[in-house]
């Protein structure tokens, strides 16, 4: 009785999950046409003016690099500002910067450590550009990446902010490897909700604003160390379009330790769940379309709904395993060896649900790999996300839900 209670629950929970695969999937065929648009355009009737602002705290190994990025971008000079702005840091990162004080384009700012959210509001403060944009100085863009999200701009006058699609910069590790295929996955159902204004979150790699969206509603927060989060949802809650342009890449260096990935993935959890909070009055909402009965439900239940299928398929993984080692130490090991069959399927229907929710996931994937990458290639950062992703995500979602139980914030490193 027990059993086919949980069992229950477990088959509820992938309902909702093929439910949402099959939804995105349908949203994929209606843009297939326009996802096959490529980056061509090399020059705009119109360019507006823009400031990239790179907020940095002890950013001296990448710092250069994003510049220089910024520094290539295919716009015209006049045309684009960069502020640097340095949060206090506590290495170099205020004297390697130094190196760019004579570039006419570049202005450099230093203030005292108060957080990200604060280095960017200071830029926006000094700034009077058509659109205004934020870059990680993590992160590197693509030479058209801004060219790309000018010309959605021009295109579309209701568009009050654009994201773009992020790829993991140099993957070395397993995990940075692991993650490739995430971002890729995450970059197909970005484009899926845009579409549908239900995107939650405009990233600190390169989402750029109007300049009207701070006068309507303010600067960024802290909001739980998640302001690229809750500024997003701020926008949507006063019915301001954000867009994702596909064809805008920016490249961003991931952890490449289990710790810093933990430490990130518990901000980020823990802060995609109170802000969540923060914004329920949005949950379940009629006015707020998709955004209120898909993307913010699955932002906070959604934790939940992963957990439970983690435990009840590692609770049976390990019950199989005990019950392996009873029936080797009993009838030995060669009788307990399993018998193949080459003409044998397995029809039982927890068993047809995994083969169609792991074939949704691979489509998914295999459209999110030619977003971001312009074709498919297999890799075995395919493998490891499968495999590692289920084994490691456990770890901050718990610590996440415990946060908020105990009403204990979460740190930037």
């Amino acid at each position: 009785m027990v059993e086919a209670f949980f069992s229950g629950i477990l088959y509820v929970f992938l309902f909702i999950t093929l439910y949402l695969e099959v939804f995105f999937l349908i949203t994929f065929f209606e843009e297939r046409l326009a996802l096959q648009e490529k980056p061509h355009r090399t020059k705009l009737p119109h360019y507006p003016s823009v400031t990239i602002i790179v907020p940095c705290w002890n950013e001296e190994k990448t710092v250069t690099g994003t510049i220089h990025s910024l520094l290539d971008l295919n716009y015209p000079k006049e045309k684009l500002k960069i502020f640097i702005v340095d949060d206090g840091s506590t290495d170099s990162t205020w004297e390697v910067i130094q190196k760019f004080a004579h570039e006419p384009q570049v202005a450099l700012i230093h203030k005292e450590n108060g957080g990200k959210h604060t280095a960017v509001n200071l830029g926006i403060e000094k700034t009077n550009t058509d659109l205004i944009g934020c870059l990680d100085a993590d992160s590197f863009v693509e030479k058209n990446a801004l060219i790309e999200i000018a010309h959605a701009f021009n295109e579309d006058p209701s568009m009050m902010a654009a994201t773009p699609v992020l790829i993991v910069h140099n993957p070395k590790t397993i995990l940075q490897k692991m993650q490739k295929t995430e971002y890729h996955t995450g970059a197909f159902l970005k484009r899926m909700l845009s579409p549908l204004d239900a995107i939650n979150v405009t990233p600190g790699p390169f989402s750029i604003f109007r300049k009207e969206v701070f006068e309507k509603i303010g600067l960024y927060k802290k909001a739980h160390n998640t302001e690229d989060m809750e500024f997003a949802l701020r926008m949507q809650a006063h019915h301001l379009r954000i867009r994702n342009v596909h064809t805008a890449h920016v490249h961003t260096s991931t952890p490449g330790t289990l710790y810093k990935l933990y430490r990130q993935r518990l901000r980020w959890a823990y802060g995609t769940m109170k802000n969540t909070l923060d914004y329920r009055f949005m949950l379940f909402r009629r006015e707020y379309g998709i955004l209120g009965t898909i993307t913010l439900p699955l932002s906070f239940f959604g934790v939940f709904i992963f957990l439970y299928n983690f435990g009840f398929i590692a609770f049976h993984a390990i019950q199989s395993i005990i019950e392996k080692i009873i029936e080797i130490s009993t009838a030995g090991f060669i009788f307990a060896l399993p018998r193949f069959d080459i003409f044998f399927f397995n029809t039982d229907f927890m068993a047809i649900l995994a083969y169609i929710f792991i074939g949704l996931a691979l489509v998914i994937i295999w459209n999110g790999t030619k977003l971001a990458e312009g074709r498919f290639r297999p890799s075995l950062s395919i493998f490891y996300f499968l495999v590692f992703y289920g084994m490691v995500a456990p770890l901050w979602f718990c610590r996440a839900i415990i946060n908020i139980i105990l009403s204990k914030g979460t740190k930037w490193r």
